[in-house]
């Protein structure tokens, strides 16, 4: 299998690069270096002891692997909360007794002999894009990227888009590819993770719509027959770097040593089209119209029907819904937001039309 290495560049050099080419992002993978030390909580959010303090409250699941993206593999997990999965971090040895009469799936034996660490990918600590955590992760992306996440309806809302990332090494993050079109960062505040990347070009070798993804680390050549002509893109993460993941790239990343990372996943000039054509976060939506039809049929004061809300798909509903909200929101957006939702908005009537074509 080929292998390249991810370019790693400053944040400086980065700069230059995007304002020749503002898609490179979807080009290749970049790690960029030297702009996440200016974070107001950058020491802090390395301190295991400050992020019990901050968020131990949280409940929390945690897993091995993280998820599943191949139908041959399996998994454990606990649900818990986010202070007891920091003593885990703290003292592995202890699995036994701080998830005792805590797993949802498999159990404490199961675990063992899998041999993996339990991995909680999942906390949601942020809900809105005003949410004050945000302020402890300024600039979350480096100049002269200017993400549109806050002009989203709802972005925040229907999917969790930052998460704080604690691994022990050895945890597992199986190849996949993330929802909604967005380009995803993984910053390292502390430890090492190992990532390996694959173009959309190349998703064909990789996933086999009957069995799931490809493990890089040991790929199965029986149910991904091509996945020689696939070109892996590699690289070792460390302490202050930032990997960036384009829109369709595949990407499977395993911890090295002890990490603390910080990822997040957003939306720009260059992937709005994507995030509109996405049917994960109008999925999503849908399913919260149809769950509560007369508050939204009500609230979108007849842009959407009972009878549509109960005949038509989620997808198409959440589109449906969207694009009325779109519509009403832009009206009294600031000139820049509504510059936003109009783009967003011609993306999703585009696509409408394409599809009724």
């Amino acid at each position: 299998m080929k292998q390249k290495d991810i370019p790693t560049v400053s944040a400086e050099d980065f700069a230059e690069l995007f304002v020749k080419n503002p898609d490179l992002l979807h080009e290749s993978p970049w790690i960029v270096s030297g702009y996440i030390q200016e974070w107001p909580g950058y020491r802090r959010w390395q301190d295991v002891d400050y992020l019990e303090q901050r968020l131990g409250h949280l409940s929390a699941f945690a897993k091995a692997p993280n998820f599943i993206t191949n139908r041959n593999d399996g998994l454990v997990s606990v649900e818990t909360d986010f202070a007891r999965y920091l003593g885990y971090i703290r003292a592995p040895d202890r699995a036994k007794e701080l998830f005792e009469g805590r797993w949802l799936e498999g159990s404490y034996d199961e675990f063992v002999q899998r041999g993996l660490p339990l991995y909680c990918g999942t906390l949601r600590f942020v809900h809105t894009a005003t949410d004050p955590a945000f302020e402890e992760f300024r600039p979350l992306v480096p100049a002269p990227i200017e993400t549109w996440n806050h002009a989203l309806p709802y972005y925040y809302s229907l999917f969790n888009h930052l998460w704080l990332l604690v691994s022990l090494p050895g945890s597992l993050t199986p190849l996949h590819v993330d929802n909604n079109g967005t380009i995803a960062l993984i910053a390292q505040l502390q430890g090492r993770k190992r990532a390996t990347l694959y173009s959309p070009a190349h998703h064909r070798h990789v996933h086999n719509p009957a069995v799931g993804y490809m493990d890089p680390e040991h790929p199965n050549r029986e149910d991904f027959p091509t996945c020689d002509e696939a070109v892996a893109w590699t690289a070792d993460l460390t302490e202050g770097q930032v990997l960036f993941v384009g829109t369709g790239w595949a990407h499977h990343v395993r911890t090295i040593e002890r990490s603390i990372s910080v990822s997040f996943d957003f939306v720009d000039r260059s992937n709005i089209a994507a995030y509109a054509r996405s049917p994960d976060w109008s999925s999503v939506l849908g399913a919260r119209v149809k769950s509560r039809p007369d508050i939204f049929v009500d609230k979108l004061a007849g842009a959407l029907t009972r009878g549509q809300v109960e005949s038509l798909s989620a997808v198409e509903v959440g589109r449906l819904a969207m694009t009325a909200i779109l519509k009403a929101s832009i009206a009294s957006s600031g000139s820049e937001d509504a510059r936003i939702r109009q783009l967003y908005l011609d993306h999703l009537e585009d696509d409408g039309l394409r599809g009724a074509a």
